[in-house]
Formats: structure tokens, C-alpha cells, sequence
């Protein structure tokens, strides 16, 4: 499953493209503040939602005021 993310501090992005990496996604910056997220193979549409929705939001809580946009 691939969805585009972005972030509204581009600073940060390669922090979260490098956590995604380690959760086993592949990530590649296609902006100044986007990149792509490919999820694991086996994952299902709504499990990969589920999970990449979830880590990111976990990520924002470790980062107060960034805002992140999921796109399928």
C-alpha cells in the first residue's frame, strides 16, 4: 500500500521518513514537506492505514504543534 504523508515542518521530515524505515516501510521525500510510504508487503488497505495512521500520530506527540497529512 503506498500513501503520500506530509508534514507541516519540513525539518522534520527525514526524522519521521527514518522512524518509518525502521517499522519496515519504504519512504521517498517527493517534496520539501512530502514524501511517499510504501508499507510492508502482507499488510492489508486497512491494516496499513491503521498502523501508519496510528505511528504518526504517536510521532506527533513527541513533537507538539506539527501537523501531519495522510493521503491514500
Amino acid at each position: 500500500m503506498r500513501f503520500t504523508l506530509e508534514l507541516s515542518d519540513e525539518d522534520l521530515l527525514g526524522e519521521l521518513m527514518g522512524a518509518l524505515a525502521l517499522q519496515g516501510c519504504l519512504t521517498d521525500r517527493i517534496g520539501p514537506n512530502a514524501c511517499r510510504v510504501v508499507t510492508p508487503q502482507g499488510w492489508t488497505a486497512r491494516e496499513a492505514r491503521l498502523e501508519i495512521g496510528l505511528f504518526v500520530r504517536a510521532w506527533q506527540g513527541r513533537h507538539p504543534g506539527v501537523e501531519a497529512a495522510l493521503i491514500s
